[in-house]
């Protein structure tokens, strides 16, 4: 009997293993597993149906720009795990690989990923290969919800929980008919679908929601420890009563790692630039440009405007009080309020025309760090960083620098 204490972590399936802190958490299992000699486990989460959440990759390609690539295709509603890879996927895949910076990892890793990624293939065992591939050598267990003794096992904790759902009220489980995650509602001693198709609550395979996947998954592995993020520790904190009343053990849980990766190219534009990650990281892309152009110019255009307008204000009083009147008073005004709006128009483009280098640079580092508004690791995958920096290895690299308490973590190698 294996008496080990299981770390377990989890998220959903995306697409090239899905964001950074993915990653993050998956190691962070493994770090705890190996400190306390304990057994980790992924649990890829093949059952969420929310596709328009993974159908799509944002990176940034070989000239440094952000793009998005959208695996534009029907789910028919199916649980993600169930849908196939197409030919719309595969395309998708080759676009990514062809329009990333050209590595000596390039080669290997798309190799790899479409070797997982087979035509017509369900989306979970492509994730399970990848994850396999990547995270193998760590040691740790690969699951999802689709696990035959888990379905059954999580059956007798669903049913019970649906049964205490009131009246006209949605379960704390769904409902799966073939590939479909239907979401499952009690009306009296009755249960059906959203769109009233009846439920036979004793002969439906039935899947956890948010508040009930938690509690399967304690019940299954006897749970130690989850490692989580911190969307998710907000919500298992209050499932406390869910707990009780299923009568499991609550895991504990460990905040997973949340780090901004800085590579060297960025650190070293940073220098040049004189911003820091974290003056990145309060600005919006279009404010950190703006803030880069007023540190360059000292001053801020909004800030030329006002002064330019108070002056010619100031100006055109001083005239009216020596005599002259709104009518010989009105040309000149219009005049000369178009005469400072074009030189202030002029002044724009010489100085944007100087800063162009500055302003590309404030851009990609506002791209690299905060991409789309968003913090890195909830945007990029970890394949952007394998390629430029040592491929599979890199993730090694990563668990060797594995520390919760980090908030920035420097890349110690340079592009190749």
């Amino acid at each position: 009997m294996n008496t080990k204490r299981t770390i377990v972590t989890g998220q959903q399936i995306g697409l090239l293993g899905g964001p950074l802190y993915t990653t993050y958490k998956v190691l962070g299992a493994v770090h705890l597993a190996r400190q306390i000699n304990g057994a980790a486990v992924y649990w890829l989460e093949s059952n969420d149906a929310d596709f328009n959440e993974i159908n799509h990759i944002d990176y940034l390609n070989d000239q440094g720009q952000l793009n998005t690539l959208t695996w534009d295709v029907d789910s028919h509603g199916y649980a993600c795990g169930y849908i196939e890879v197409d030919e719309t996927l595969k395309k998708l895949l080759e676009t990514f690989f062809s329009t990333i910076r050209q590595t000596e990892f390039t080669p290997g890793l798309r190799k790899m990923v479409l070797n997982c990624y087979c035509l017509g293939r369900p989306l979970v065992e492509a994730s399970l290969e990848l994850a396999e591939k990547l995270f193998g050598h760590l040691n740790l267990r690969f699951f999802t919800p689709f696990d035959r003794d888990f379905k059954v096992a999580s059956q007798p904790i669903l049913r019970k929980e649906a049964l205490r759902t009131p009246d006209g009220q949605q379960c704390n489980c769904f409902c799966m008919m073939g590939k479909q995650r239907k979401a499952l509602f009690r009306n009296g001693g009755y249960f059906n679908t959203r769109d009233k198709m009846p439920v036979n609550l004793a002969m439906c395979e039935l899947a956890p929601n948010v508040k009930t996947r938690s509690v399967c998954q304690d019940a299954f592995f006897h749970t130690d420890t989850y490692v989580a993020g911190p969307g998710e520790i907000k919500y298992l904190a209050e499932l406390d009563p869910v707990y009780e009343f299923h009568g499991v053990k609550k895991a504990a849980v460990q905040p997973r790692m949340s780090i901004t990766l800085i590579e060297p190219k960025v650190k070293r534009l940073l220098k040049r630039i004189g911003f820091s990650v974290e003056d990145i990281l309060q600005f919006t892309r279009e404010e950190f440009l703006k803030e880069a152009m007023a540190r360059e110019t000292g001053m801020t255009f909004n800030e030329i405007t006002d002064n330019a307008n108070s002056l010619t204000t100031e100006f055109l009083a001083k005239l009216q009080a020596l005599g002259l009147n709104d009518v010989e008073m009105k040309p000149l005004r219009k005049l000369l309020q178009e005469e400072v709006k074009k030189t202030i128009g002029q002044l724009r483009s010489r100085t944007k025309g100087k800063a162009s280098q500055l302003l590309k640079d404030a851009a990609f580092l506002s791209d690299n760090l905060k991409p789309i508004g968003k913090r890195q690791e909830r945007v990029f995958n970890i394949f952007h960083y394998m390629n430029l920096f040592g491929g599979k290895k890199f993730i090694d690299w990563l668990y060797e620098h594995y520390d919760p308490s980090l908030e920035i973590l420097e890349i110690e190698h340079d592009y190749k």
